[in-house]
């Protein structure tokens, strides 16, 4: 009875129909997998997707980034599954395939362990790339087991081609590894002029902020606890990210104290968030007034110098992607491990010792 309804249902009579029609099943599943996986890759190019999809896209396998990569290939593999009659197509369409599988594995660990945002149109891709290959394995199982009912000597050949396609996908996941490129990598080294703490460091510690943002305040007693820490086992930078236009008033002499003041910048830092509480647009009086208890003079700098920080800032929060504030990135720059820690509960006490230690060397 219970064989007699499977068969009768909808979902048997869907089975039965690939069944006897496997062949063109089979490549109607791989057509519409390439074509979809196509047309999301040229969606995410073109930047019809969401703020999530953005972190993703921003990396890249040698140099190409993954939406530009995905076009170029699901194109390459539309083309080869075209021509799959001839021979030497038939043998390298699975291969591919099964090189994507190993790619696409190392492009979900980039999402996972490292951006740690899930973009849905590639999680799309995958699903397609995974799909395609499900249906070259179920035709190459199905001729499989066709041949091994009137020929057992098949067996070896049939084994020898699985651990090829294992290998191509191993190699797959591999060589992407290799090739990928960070784009926090293409931030520019922190000068000498604007750091605080260890110099010698190959971890750089980039804390945003702006002078006027209400979680930044908030966020700001637990990051005080971490920054003496912070600077014996890292460089430290505070970048101004002005979300405020407000905020711009401050950077010239924030600047000044970074340059000049490094010794006691934060207790410096702590006198100028005072400031912000009281005024928007702080004079050079206002500002030495506020100083002066720490036995501090303020001296301004030229209009170079300032120029050059606000540039240095803009350049940090293109290339770390920064679209609010407070955020942290913790930056290995020999290694290329980066920990980034938005908003109030990301920038725990505990969360940014963490972030430190995860990407500090051994």
């Amino acid at each position: 009875m219970i064989g007699y309804r499977t068969i009768h249902s909808p979902f048997g009579q869907v089975l039965k129909a690939i069944r006897e029609n496997e062949p063109r099943a089979i490549s109607a599943v791989v057509w519409a997998g390439l074509a979809v996986a196509l047309v999301l890759s040229i969606l995410l190019a073109v930047g019809l997707c969401t703020e999530a999809c953005k972190e993703t896209y921003k990396w890249t396998i040698f140099g190409i980034q993954f939406p530009i990569l995905g076009i170029v290939f699901f194109s390459l593999c539309l083309l080869f599954f075209s021509l799959r009659d001839r021979s030497v197509f038939r043998s390298l369409f699975p291969a591919v395939i099964a090189g994507a599988w190993g790619a696409e594995i190392t492009f979900l660990h980039v999402q996972f362990s490292i951006i740690k945002r899930w973009c849905p149109m590639c999680l799309a891709v995958a699903f397609c790339v995974c799909v395609v290959g499900i249906a070259l394995a179920t035709g190459y199982f199905s001729r499989m087991r066709k041949e091994l009912e009137t020929r057992g000597e098949a067996m070896v050949r049939h084994l020898s081609k699985g651990v090829f396609l294992a290998a191509v996908m191993i190699a797959g996941a591999y060589v992407s590894f290799l090739g990928l490129g960070n784009p926090e990598s293409s931030a520019a080294a922190p000068p000498p002029s604007l750091a605080l703490g260890n110099q010698d460091s190959e971890v750089e510690v980039y804390v945003f902020t702006d002078w006027f943002c209400p979680a930044c305040r908030q966020a700001e007693p637990d990051m005080e606890k971490a920054y003496p820490g912070i600077l014996t086992r890292a460089k430290l930078v505070f970048v101004d990210r002005p979300v405020h236009a407000e905020s711009m008033n401050y950077i010239p002499y924030n600047l000044s104290f970074l340059v000049r003041e490094k010794a006691m910048y934060i207790p410096i830092r702590k006198a100028l968030q005072q400031l912000a509480l009281r005024t928007k647009e702080p004079t050079a009086e206002d500002v030495q007034h506020a100083v002066a208890p720490l036995g501090i003079a303020y001296r301004p700098l030229n209009f170079s110098e300032i120029n050059a920080g606000v540039q240095y800032f803009q350049s940090l929060v293109q290339a770390f992607r920064v679209e609010g504030t407070p955020a942290m990135v913790v930056y290995n720059r020999k290694t290329g491990s980066t920990k980034m820690l938005y908003g109030v509960r990301d920038l725990s006490y505990p969360n940014i010792l963490m972030a430190v230690s995860g990407v500090a060397p051994p």
